[in-house]
């Protein structure tokens, strides 16, 4: 039977129960999907998995999950997007990224799924990145395809707004993963507004340091020093706060409260304050370690 667009109330019962139920239904399709192997990609195993999953803080790969029921939807229906994050990450992982459509379609192909879903979500995995601006990443457009995967399921009108919100999450996902490895990476976004303020010479010098940064230490710590002026952490702190503002908007639009709605707000919030930095005149003082959703 088809999936419609039917916005039944979500399940009110145990919250983190319902994700470490969801974390073994994934784990499960993982270990069924076809010829991971051959690939050179191994499947998480459920220790893997459950490790990462700490009420309140939700494994990253269950974000479908999340966002299907904040939307009314069954969090069920949403898992094999789970399991295509999942693959889909793996593939990117390798060290040449071939496997990262490969393996989900295969996976994909296999599920017991309408067909009119199985087209839409093919699509979605074969259509190219939705790069909306210079600030997209993988790791946002990942986020944006996902929610527009997971509103399939449940509430395909609202797609676009969807992976809107995705993309939002995504692009606070990255600065906060980048603060929270301390002074040894550079939020992005707080590069690109020092690059945007920094004399030619200055910022030749931060381009060839974050060609740099990939190898050497010194380089990446001080591209941090350099990016992090005053100036270029007020531009960076109005631009997370704004994204931050607008994905709690978008998300406030698209569904009425339920857990799963005040789950991802509270996910905005902690991202938000993960992607905060410190002046360089702070700069130096040991920043804590932060787990962050990937």
């Amino acid at each position: 039977m088809a999936i419609t667009e039917q916005r039944a109330r979500p399940p009110l019962g145990n919250f983190a129960r319902t994700l470490r139920i969801a974390v073994r239904c994934v784990d499960a399709d993982l270990r069924l999907a076809t010829d991971l192997r051959t690939a050179g990609v191994a499947p998480p195993s459920s220790a893997e998995l459950l490790r990462q999953v700490e009420p309140p803080l939700v494994f990253a790969r269950l974000f479908a999950v999340v966002t299907a029921a904040a939307a009314g939807g069954s969090p069920h229906n949403a898992m094999p997007v789970s399991a295509i994050s999942a693959l889909w990450w793996a593939g990117a992982d390798t060290r040449t990224g071939a496997a990262a459509v490969w393996l989900p379609l295969r996976y994909l192909r296999s599920l017991d799924i309408a067909e009119d879903l199985r087209r839409g979500w093919t699509a979605d995995l074969e259509e190219p990145a939705v790069v909306s601006d210079s600030r997209s990443s993988a790791r946002s457009n990942a986020y944006a395809r996902e929610a527009f995967m997971a509103a399939r399921t449940c509430a395909p009108s609202d797609g676009p707004q969807w992976r809107e919100f995705g993309r939002l999450y995504g692009l606070l996902a990255d600065q906060a993963a980048a603060n929270s490895a301390g002074d040894d990476r550079t939020p992005p976004l707080l590069l690109a507004n020092a690059c945007k303020i920094a004399s030619t010479h200055l910022r030749h010098h931060m381009i060839q340091l974050g060609e740099e940064a990939g190898r050497n230490a010194t380089a990446r710590m001080v591209l941090r020093d350099l990016s992090s002026t005053p100036g270029a952490v007020r531009l960076y702190d109005r631009e997370v706060h704004d994204m931050h503002s607008r994905a709690v908007t978008t998300l406030a639009g698209l569904c009425g409260p339920n857990p799963y709605r005040l789950f991802l707000r509270s996910r905005l919030d902690g991202l938000l304050q993960h992607s905060l930095v410190r002046p360089r005149e702070m700069v130096g003082s040991p920043a804590p370690q932060r787990p962050v959703a990937p």
